[in-house]
């Protein structure tokens, strides 16, 4: 490993940990690209991730994760994330303005 080559000691991180920062992550810039206009319809973005890269089908796809967790969880883990590893995981305003008002994708 390169880290104790760099004096680094990094803390184990959990399978859940990595699993979650990796989704929540790929939603985040989703409701970005949302936020732009690039990306209008939920059930596009939805089929694009399971048949684009594999995200699991019997989730639903990644908004359909998203509402099930409820957009208010999202934007909480995401703040918790963002103090931890940087502004790059701090929730799009998409996110947040949903979650405030209680919308959900679907």
């Amino acid at each position: 490993m390169v880290y104790p080559l760099l004096g680094w000691r990094p803390a184990p991180i959990g399978d859940e940990e990595v699993v979650e920062r990796c989704w929540l992550q790929m939603l985040n810039e989703t409701a970005r690209c949302m936020e732009e206009g690039i990306l209008t319809n939920p059930a596009d973005v939805d089929l694009g991730v399971i048949f684009g890269f594999g995200f699991p089908p019997f989730r639903g796809g990644l908004l359909r994760e998203a509402d099930r967790h409820g957009l208010a969880w999202v934007v909480e883990r995401l703040d918790a994330y963002a103090e931890v590893y940087g502004e790059r995981l701090r929730p799009a305003a998409l996110l947040r303005g949903m979650a405030g008002r209680g919308a959900t994708f679907y």
